[in-house]
């Protein structure tokens, strides 16, 4: 039976089954699957399932590929109804609103993986603002530190510079005083000698002038 052209394809009826499906909303169809020739001459097959109690009719996506139409319908031929009941949700899957209520739910999804991610990253933003601010405190506890113990090694070098300088005067007063008690000591004993020459000079000169050397002629 021809029914329909699609894209200069023919569209063939292949079988109605005798049972009727119904959908999880209580909506009841009778389920038929058509095929059309592609242009590499194989076989395609689908379902459609038209609504007994009015609506609209739903079809598949491809749901076969055979080598001819009568391999179309021997895989038609073995459908269960198990499968006309999946096919039906795959049916219902393909309408607008069902497209967009996954979309819908699909952004939903992404919105919370988003600001799940937006809070892992905040935590990880707010972590990472505690250890600087935990390294800036050590950093400065560390300069602290390292200012005291200059600070103490100053004082123990200036310390050690006053105690060197105080050494220093008091080897240079010391150094001074011996010079002083050198030269008081000098003076004193050239002051003895002149007072041990001078009774020498004075009795020389009292000696009578026989003993005194004649010039000579």
């Amino acid at each position: 039976m021809l029914l329909a052209t699609h894209r200069a394809h023919t569209v063939y009826f292949v079988q109605q089954y005798s049972g009727i499906v119904v959908d999880p909303c209580g909506r009841r169809y009778v389920a038929r699957v058509y095929g059309a020739c592609r242009p590499d001459d194989l076989w395609d097959g689908w379902f459609v399932f038209f609504p007994l109690d009015g609506g609209r009719t739903l079809a598949t996506d491809r749901e076969t590929t055979q080598s001819t139409l009568a391999a179309v319908r021997y895989w038609a031929g073995g459908i269960t109804t198990v499968y006309l009941d999946g096919a039906l949700e795959r049916a219902r899957a393909l309408l607008p609103e069902a497209r967009l209520a996954r979309r819908r739910a699909q952004a939903e999804e992404e919105e919370v993986l988003a600001r799940a991610e937006a809070e892992v990253y905040e935590e990880a933003a707010t972590a990472a603002r505690l250890q600087a601010l935990d390294a800036d405190h050590r950093r400065r506890e560390a300069e602290e530190a390292l200012l005291v113990e200059r600070e103490a090694a100053a004082r123990a070098a200036a310390r050690l510079h006053d105690r060197a300088a105080a050494s220093a005067r008091q080897q240079a007063s010391e150094a001074k005083r011996r010079h002083r008690e050198f030269m008081r000591r000098r003076r004193q004993a050239s002051r003895r000698q002149r007072t041990r020459q001078q009774p020498r000079a004075e009795a020389a000169d009292s000696a009578p002038a026989s003993r005194r050397r004649k010039p000579k002629d």
